[in-house]
């Protein structure tokens, strides 16, 4: 398999070393136009561009499979044009969402695949997020989509509310999502905590997990034949999750298969982030 890297030299160099070392990879080429791909089978387009959806669709259309890496764009229009082109064109798409992508991500949706009850809390301190320049919605749409990633189903009914100073000042956002399943998931976002705090936590019917983010570390419960609740821990490697993705597309590459988050994630994430667009000031 040829592959094709489209950006910054400095950003492309490791992107080659993670594409390069896989046994189906024979050729990495890196280059900072479309144009240039020629023969490749597939694409990683490194690009925090405005223009980076234009540039997605091009390859899509070429019959490139793509990775684009970048924010999560937004554009609800441009995704679903991006999904029905790339299901046309029986190409894989895959999206840098790192929350689904990470090591200590994936070690929960294969513990748990189905789950039952999710719960996150993000907290931000203050200081951090005036220095980072994010708009407090750049968090809960990470999170929103993680959590109709794991689910799965279709969402019955979706709550929020946040503080009224949750504007580029920041603020507290709640959210609440109900799956036709009867599962549910809550996200509690602050961007104007005094610390720093990242927790996921998740059941179903055999186990309960929880992850600390910030600190990487994880926990599997179940009931023990002596009916209490027994912990194992997970220790976890963030700096893995740029490697494990790129095996991940491949492989979807390579099975004919679903990447871990592609067009179809993001626009069932990007029509429910338009539903609670019009209760909030986003």
């Amino acid at each position: 398999m040829k592959i094709g890297i489209i950006g910054t030299a400095e950003r492309a160099v490791a992107w080659e070393k993670n594409m390069g070392q896989h046994p189906s990879v024979s050729e990495v080429i890196i280059t900072r136009s479309l144009d240039d791909l020629g023969t490749a089978d597939a694409c990683v387009i490194i690009d925090e561009s405005d223009t980076n959806l234009d540039t997605l669709m091009e390859a899509v259309k070429a019959g490139y499979h793509c990775f684009l890496v970048s924010r999560l764009p937004r554009k609800l229009p441009n995704i679903e044009k991006i999904y029905h082109a790339s299901e046309e064109s029986n190409v894989a798409v895959q999206f840098s969402h790192w929350p689904s992508l990470a090591p200590a991500s994936q070690w929960m949706i294969q513990k748990i695949q189905k789950p039952h009850f999710i719960q996150i809390i993000r907290e931000i301190g203050h200081t951090d997020f005036l220095e980072r320049d994010n708009i407090p919605s750049y968090y809960w749409i990470d999170e929103l989509a993680f959590c109709i990633k794991w689910m799965k189903g279709a969402i019955h009914q979706v709550d929020v509310n946040q503080t009224k100073q949750a504007g580029r000042l920041g603020g507290a956002t709640h959210i609440f999502l109900r799956f036709e399943s009867g599962s549910t998931a809550n996200i509690f976002v602050n961007t104007a905590s005094h610390r720093n705090n990242h927790i996921r936590m998740a059941s179903d019917a055999s186990y309960i997990l929880d992850c600390d983010i910030l600190e990487q570390k994880g926990r599997i419960g179940k009931v023990s034949d002596g009916d209490r609740l027994f912990f194992q821990k997970k220790l976890f490697d963030a700096s893995r999750s740029a490697e494990l993705a790129s095996s991940q597309f491949l492989k979807a590459i390579q099975l004919n298969r679903p990447t871990p988050f592609g067009a179809y994630d993001l626009y069932r994430t990007l029509k429910v982030v338009d539903k609670i667009g019009k209760k909030l000031t986003l």
